[in-house]
């Protein structure tokens, strides 16, 4: 694949964000075309490795009930779509995810991040996601292991600017370990995956339902490989 260096030679020494970039300036420097990847999703059972404990689960549960009982469900055709409320219920799932993981995984090093920048190597291209799980191996290196970006409709809308902020990360760790993003509605989920060589897309996984408070037992059966996904990324680190 094309270096991020290929492409900001040919432009001016300017820090350019992610998505000012037109799809064909990202397919330079990511070296493959946008439509033949969309078309290469995967299920989402093919990146969990690890299932989430029952217990962790029932946890998100009560607090995400919580979360639409008291500020609605997060769907932009029934009320105006409030982006806050979608950031809440994103953040229960993260900060649940992460406190278990420093608690059972010995990963005091992990820490949830918002509204954080991801810039490339070179500090030519940049770009905003709204959540970070990112490991501090010292004072002076954080190491980014995912990160969460909000789409307000549409996942495929966020997909060229999470593809470049995942090149960016996997540049700027340095480690040759897998990086991870997630583009969601907070109901609905897509994962992509980034070793250094290749990429991976999940399949669309349906996170939060409609009138979840009476169907617990529904969730937790079919709902949960996003939970599972993220339990399996912590777990690996």
């Amino acid at each position: 694949m094309a270096d991020i260096n290929e492409y900001s030679n040919q432009t001016a020494k300017r820090t350019v964000s992610f998505s000012n970039l037109s799809q064909r300036e990202a397919e330079i420097i990511l070296g493959f075309k946008l439509r033949d990847f969309y078309d290469s999703q995967t299920q989402i059972e093919q990146f969990i490795t690890t299932a989430a404990p029952e217990q962790l689960k029932n946890k998100i549960f009560g607090r995400l009930i919580d979360c639409i009982g008291s500020e609605g469900f997060p769907v932009a055709t029934i009320c105006p779509m409030n982006q806050s409320v979608v950031k809440a219920n994103i953040g229960i799932i993260l900060q649940a995810m992460v406190a278990y993981s420093q608690r059972t995984m010995n990963h005091d090093d992990l820490m949830l991040k918002r509204e954080i920048e991801i810039i490339s190597k070179d500090e030519q291209f940049g770009g905003n996601m709204e959540f970070a799980v990112t490991q501090m191996n010292d004072i002076e290196a954080t190491r980014y292991v995912l990160v969460v970006e909000t789409i307000g409709d549409s996942l495929g809308r966020g997909l060229t600017q999470m593809l470049l902020t995942l090149k960016s990360m996997w540049d700027v760790n340095n480690d040759q370990k897998m990086v991870h993003g997630f583009l969601t509605t907070a109901i609905n989920w897509q994962l992509v995956t980034y070793d250094g060589q290749t990429w991976k897309l999940s399949e669309p996984s349906t996170l939060l339902l409609a009138n979840m408070r009476k169907q617990e037992d529904r969730w937790l059966k079919n709902n949960t490989q996003i939970l599972d996904a993220i339990y399996s990324i912590l777990a690996s680190i």
